[in-house]
């Protein structure tokens, strides 16, 4: 973590520089003042500002040399030339974090990016962290160090809180916030890193992960520049039990053009950002309405082990709709035994039902206690998880408040995460006041608690941290690609099961290929020149005789080069084809490839991406999320497929891409034939090529 030395300081400085302070709070230069003067900053204020003798009630200097001590903490709010030359001032007089809240730099093009390169080659020759440059810069209320112009925090008052808020983009850093807010969260930290030439959030995150008055990060990103940092602040934050949510956007082409025009930042491909979050337990949600959207489930502290879910309501439509809505998002219904059933018949009107969902009936509005009888059976007697608690009517006449007591001493003693839906405000109000999230909107509220859920399983789940393996040495030379030989014996040696095959230079060669493998082999041209060989009609498939075995080796080699041979393999038919695959990521490193194969690979994208190391059971967690999952079971009373020795040859692969870090930049084995439960699985193709 010793890359945000010095970013302590950005979160509680003890002196804060303002470079073109203004004595209008409504401007750039103006508002940090403000806001600090407002918000109980402890340390001291200097505002920079040559025509002036005093800005917003406080002494003013010329420039950076007047003062009488270095600050810690410089806020930069001028343009262009003159933002470049205030950020080498401030190195050299010994800032330690300068923020750079001017535009016009790495995110306009190259003559904007080599202005933001002069910059950063300035705070680095003196050690000087960068915040920056087109940031709306940061806000720790609980120092009250706004280094900040958000307008946000005009609107809305800033209270120290659970919450952290840390975005690439200023306007987004806002509705974040201002989202937060209007769910009854409060927050300690908002930043915005803007162009980040230097800090990025996974460098703020680093230094918030370990505060103990902090209980939810937020993020939002539009590039990871530094995967590493993120991974070691997201290893933080689970070793604490603090969870992380974030927005990365740019997941379309569309989507990665504006990022880029927006903040000069290099988008990452979507998969392996999925699969880099998931592996590290950051939970990825779609825009900053969702961000928010459970914070209230997460702060209660509820941590679900499982996603048995219950519902209760006074209305019949609302449990149909729930029952509904709990099998399309994958929540199982709770179970009533026949004891929990007798005991609730017993306490609910006669023409209730003693199912899940729980009917009360219109009867609660004469018999206020339905809730409050039917909740111990439910606590003693029904295990679950999840309960949602739709009131689609009730007011005047009902005990709400009484309701809300109820469900909070539920939620209490059972350590259950309770949630309401109700469309009146004056309704939810009841629970809010108790700590029971509530929302308008049922499907909302379970959509939460399927996220605090799964959230909550990606948090406890252990990953293997050794991925040592034995593997052979690649074979010399310098062509980009193995040829495919060499490949299926280098994949052979590491331990995944390969097509039988010969590599045939001479018809001999052929002849004795067919006879040992036969009676129906594939015969393909074998060249590092040619890697790509079904497009060029270097295939043959079915070969049943000696005739057609000899006369496809000599088309094909005469269509090769003299020192090239022919593969000849054995004809595999197995019940379905997958495909496996590795490849290093620039920026996540090696990420592997499990799903659908064969020739429309491409075309479906059924798959999923790991990082390794990984386990088995994390293969088969990732293959239940393809469509053609249910194919593994058997489908129309086929056989179910042997996933678990396709998961085994996932696994090492993974772990030899790891051990042959530096070598090989890829690897594709398609189609790997995967036959039916206990016989195994075969790569028929392959293809490596190196660094």
């Amino acid at each position: 973590m010793n890359k945000t030395t010095g970013l302590r300081v950005a979160l509680d400085p003890a002196s804060i520089a303002i470079v073109g302070a203004s004595d209008n709070p409504h401007k750039v230069g103006g508002r940090p003042i403000l806001y600090m003067k407002r918000y109980g900053y402890r340390g001291v204020i200097y505002p920079i500002n040559p025509a002036r003798a005093e800005v917003q009630g406080l002494k003013a200097y010329a420039d950076l040399a007047s003062l009488p001590q270095a600050p810690e903490l410089a806020i930069v709010a001028v343009s262009g030339e003159e933002a470049v030359g205030a950020v080498a001032a401030c190195a050299a007089r010994g800032v330690k974090v300068c923020v750079v809240m001017s535009s016009g730099f790495g995110e306009i093009g190259a003559a904007g990016r080599a202005m933001q390169d002069r910059m950063l080659a300035a705070a680095r020759a003196s050690g000087m962290r960068l915040v920056g440059p087109n940031c709306q810069g940061l806000a720790n209320f609980a120092t009250g160090a706004v280094a900040n112009f958000s307008t946000v925090f005009n609107e809305m008052e800033g209270r120290d809180g659970p919450v952290a808020i840390i975005s690439q983009s200023g306007a987004c850093s806002q509705a974040i916030y201002a989202l937060a807010r209007e769910r009854g969260l409060e927050v300690r930290h908002v930043h915005a890193t803007g162009n980040e030439a230097d800090v990025t959030v996974a460098d703020l995150a680093a230094e918030i992960v370990v505060e103990e008055g902090v209980r939810l990060v937020l993020l939002y990103l539009e590039a990871i520049a530094d995967p590493a940092r993120l991974a070691a602040a997201a290893a933080v934050a689970r070793a604490r039990d603090l969870p992380i949510i974030a927005v990365k956007a740019g997941r379309t082409e569309s989507g990665r053009r504006a990022a880029s025009s927006h903040t000069g930042a290099l988008a990452s491909e979507d998969r392996v950002v999925d699969a880099f979050f998931e592996r590290h337990a950051i939970w990825r949600v779609d825009d900053p309405y969702a961000l928010v959207a459970a914070g209230r489930l997460y702060l209660e502290g509820w941590r679900p082990r499982g996603k048995r879910f219950l519902a209760l309501s006074n209305s019949g439509a609302s449990c149909v709709m729930a029952a509904d809505a709990a099998d399309e998002l994958g929540l199982p219904l709770a179970e009533f035994p026949p004891a929990a059933r007798e005991r609730l018949a017993a306490v609910l009107p006669g023409f209730a039902t003693a199912t899940n969902p729980l009917d009360v009936t219109g009867a609660l509005l004469g018999n206020s206690k339905l809730f409050a009888n039917a909740l111990p059976v439910l606590a003693s007697q029904v295990e679950s998880d999840l309960t949602l608690i739709a009131l689609p009517v009730a007011g005047a006449g009902y005990d709400v408040a009484g309701f809300a007591r109820d469900f909070a001493r539920y939620a209490r003693d059972t350590g259950r995460a309770v949630v309401l839906a109700a469309p009146q405000d004056a309704v939810r109000a009841e629970f809010d006041k108790l700590g029971l999230p509530a929302f308008v909107r049922e499907r909302e509220a379970m959509l939460a608690l399927k996220q605090l859920a799964e959230h909550a399983g990606l948090m406890r789940r252990k990953h293997r941290q050794s991925h040592a393996a034995d593997v052979p040495q690649l074979p010399r030379g310098k062509a980009k690609f193995l040829d495919e030989a060499q490949s299926l014996e280098l994949l052979a040696k590491a331990g995944l099961a390969v097509v039988e095959h010969r590599l045939c230079r001479s018809a001999d060669e052929a002849r004795a290929a067919f006879a040992a493998l036969g009676p129906k082999v594939v015969a393909k041209a074998c060249s590092a020149s040619v890697p790509h060989k079904t497009e060029l009609g270097l295939v043959r498939l079915g070969l049943q005789t000696e005739a057609q075995v000899l006369d496809a080796f000599h088309e094909l080699k005469s269509r090769i080069s003299a020192a090239d041979g022919v593969l000849v393999a054995r004809h595999v038919a197995g019940r379905h084809e997958l495909a496996l695959g590795a490849r290093v990521d620039a920026s996540f490193g090696t990420v592997v490839l499990v799903g659908d194969g064969g020739i429309y690979l491409e075309a479906l994208k059924d798959f999923q991406l790991l990082l390794p190391p990984f386990d088995e059971d994390e293969v088969h967690a990732a293959l239940r999320k393809l469509r053609i999952a249910p194919l593994f079971a058997g489908v129309r009373g086929a056989p179910p497929l042997d996933a678990a020795a396709y998961a085994r040859m996932a696994v090492r692969l993974g772990d030899a891409m790891l051990a042959w870090r530096g070598e090989l930049a890829s690897v594709d084995l398609n189609p790997v034939m995967l036959f039916e439960r206990g016989a195994g699985a075969l790569a028929v193709d392959a293809l490596i090529e190196r660094v």
